[in-house]
């Protein structure tokens, strides 16, 4: 396997250890099992500031806690000896086994406090060969939880098991060269700005896309509708960077242009309103902060996060221009569903991002504040802005919108024009019930057929 370069290494001879010239190296890891026991898959990110590599592998017949330690193992051994680490597990099995566990287990010969053999001792044992003498966090993160490292991981670890299903024998990549991210500070424009191709996307353990290919072009206004469960929302996070699609051969997503998007310059360039994100932001957060944390995607802002008078001075800005300076000293969790969605695409626009992607924009709110909604949203548009609007709500859908998505159990069942893919036959099928569209001024509303 490749390890990284000595020559990207600085030594701290007082203390023996390292670190990259880039900082501290992190690596992420994860593994998957179908049956546990069964066919099985470890993946594996270790990065080192913007430069990372990625590694895989998997087992015909294995079980989850064989590949979550061997996804550690193979990590440990690309990096060289002499570098501190800060390693992220969503297993607890090995976090607390090999920080806490293992020494106890070595005491008893290998064995447990019931005087039972240790299970996989033989991977315990190649761990604990390889941390000796090294410096070594050990981190634990909830795993699904929208973690890009432990997403990345996962997916790597799924394309593992599938890789090794097929081969019906164990199998394991060879680390492509380091990859360093350009930074050229500027954020131009590619078209398309999202290319996805035959992309098996998972959440938690549930397949939801086995062949997704979708492509949203620059400048367009598309929509996506479909049922519950169609999903919708694993779009929507496979286009924030929360989840992966697995790395298979034939698969390729590509985000502004780039097939190994940074996460965070994503997120500068994409600006998101869900409702999740309403559900789940900090109630005591004061207006005119949910609107700066746009410039970190956070929730709330910190006192570690600084905002220059620029910043502070564009938020007021954009509050002023969707009617929201009054709710300035006002606390989230005090506004009414219309006040804190508007607030919410305050926060989305804060950094002036050319795309925006809405999320069920007008659910819960009553019938003024949707059409206030609406308007905002329509105004975006004017502003040339690419926007994707994500819904099972037919009248969401503004007259500029011309392009629309039906997604049906995670396939794309139609893909074409408005006016053509909006028809009673079409709509009833989509949502398997009898369905009447009216039609005026470019809306469309759906009744009871």
């Amino acid at each position: 396997m490749t390890s990284l370069s000595p020559n990207d290494l600085v030594i701290n001879k007082s203390v023996g250890t390292a670190r990259t010239k880039r900082g501290m190296i992190e690596v992420y890891t994860d593994g998957a099992c179908s049956g546990n026991p069964g066919p099985g898959g470890w993946g594996a990110v270790v990065r080192q500031g913007k430069t990372y590599l990625e590694l895989n592998g998997g087992e015909p017949a294995t079980t989850n806690n064989r590949m979550e330690l061997l996804a550690v193992i193979e990590a440990l051994q690309v990096v060289p000896e002499r570098v501190s680490l800060r390693v992220y597990t969503d297993s607890r099995y090995v976090q607390k086994g090999i920080s806490e566990w293992i020494h106890e287990w070595k005491r008893r010969g290998w064995k447990t406090a019931d005087n039972k053999p240790v299970k996989n001792e033989d991977l315990w044992r190649q761990l604990d060969s390889l941390v000796v003498g090294r410096v070594i966090e050990w981190r634990w993160v909830k795993g699904h939880d929208g973690h890009p490292g432990n997403e990345r991981a996962d997916a790597m670890a799924r394309a593992g098991l599938e890789w090794a299903k097929q081969a019906g024998k164990p199998v394991a990549n060879v680390p492509p060269p380091l990859v360093t991210c350009q930074d050229s500070g500027a954020s131009p424009t590619f078209k398309p700005i999202l290319d996805i191709h035959h992309a098996k996307v998972y959440r938690g353990d549930t397949l939801v896309f086995s062949d997704l290919s979708f492509t949203l072009q620059d400048g367009e206004h598309a929509a996506v509708l479909g049922p519950n469960g169609s999903g919708k929302t694993t779009l929507l996070k496979l286009l924030a960077g929360e989840v992966h699609p697995v790395p298979l051969p034939e698969m390729s997503v590509r985000l502004f242009g780039d097939d190994r998007p940074n996460v965070w310059d994503v997120r500068r360039r994409l600006g998101m309103v869900s409702h999740d994100l309403q559900r789940e932001y900090l109630t005591g957060a004061k207006g005119l902060d949910v609107v700066l944390s746009g410039f970190y995607a956070s929730n709330d802002t910190y006192d570690h996060q600084r905002f220059s008078d620029a910043q502070v001075a564009r938020a007021r800005d954009v509050m002023d221009e969707l009617g929201l300076l009054s709710l300035a000293d006002r606390r989230f969790g005090h506004l009414s569903a219309g006040e804190q969605r508007r607030l919410l695409l305050g926060r989305a626009l804060v950094h002036d991002p050319p795309v925006l992607v809405f999320d069920e924009p007008t659910s819960g709110l009553d019938l003024k504040a949707c059409f206030q909604y609406l308007d905002l949203l329509r105004a975006q548009m004017r502003k040339d802005k690419t926007v994707l609007l994500v819904t099972h709500h037919l009248h969401e859908i503004p007259p500029e919108i011309d392009r629309v998505v039906l997604l049906k159990g995670g396939t794309i069942v139609a893909d074409g024009a408005k006016a053509e893919l909006l028809t009673d036959r079409q709509i009833s099928a989509l949502f398997e019930c009898p369905t009447k569209l009216v039609h005026a001024n470019g809306w469309y509303q759906a009744m009871p057929g």
